[in-house]
């Protein structure tokens, strides 16, 4: 019986770990870069132009605006239907090695395609979803506020674990800090002591 509880969750962890670095290559290979696919397949010059181009564009001097009508946010979203038929193939492989690791490895995409949606709304849309006080989407907010102002940095939105294992992360300057503490993504308290820090910092180099 423990055998069925522990394999699964081993597998979802092992494949969480996986999805990280998936996001990022995606993130960073395709909807950064021009490559030899957006320059030949219309699919992915599409999602390059999308998100390259039109989401940043868009979102370079603000972090977010108002919300707009379902369909007129293509931009924003993965969608769900592609993640999955992209992720069959894989899956089906996976089955050679184990049944519990090919169905979690699907469960594992479209549980992240849902979360990227829901907090990338959020993120650049506010309504004030049910997890918009939450800690951890606090963080989440800052860090892709950060891509924004360093888009080449800070890769990863719903797991970030590869930018720091492969050190596209960065850190908040201090007037980063201001505009997070500004878009309610910092607290006062947080934001007054990194202040501090800077200019006591400030002082001591000089």
């Amino acid at each position: 019986m423990m055998q069925y509880t522990i394999q699964p969750l081993a597998w979802f962890v092992v494949l969480a770990v996986l999805m990280s670095f998936i996001e990022h290559q995606i993130h960073r290979s395709l909807m950064h870069r021009k490559n030899i696919l957006s320059g030949r397949l219309p699919a992915f010059k599409k999602v390059f132009e999308h998100h390259a181009i039109l989401h940043h564009r868009h979102y370079h001097k603000i972090f977010n605006d108002e919300p707009v009508p379902h369909g007129q946010d293509r931009h924003l979203r993965l969608s769900m239907k592609e993640g999955f038929l992209e992720a069959l193939p894989i899956s089906v492989l996976m089955t050679t090695i184990s049944w519990q690791g090919a169905l979690t490895f699907l469960i594992v995409v479209c549980l992240h395609h849902f979360i990227w949606n829901q907090i990338h709304m959020e993120m650049h849309k506010p309504e004030k979803r049910f997890f918009s006080h939450w800690s951890t989407y606090k963080f989440l907010a800052r860090y892709h506020y950060l891509h924004h102002r360093y888009p080449n940095k800070n890769f990863n939105v719903v797991l970030p674990l590869a930018d720091y294992v492969l050190g596209t992360n960065i850190r908040a300057s201090k007037s980063d800090l201001e505009e997070m503490y500004r878009l309610g993504f910092l607290q006062l308290r947080r934001a007054e002591a990194h202040s501090v820090s800077e200019k006591h910092s400030t002082k001591e180099r000089v």
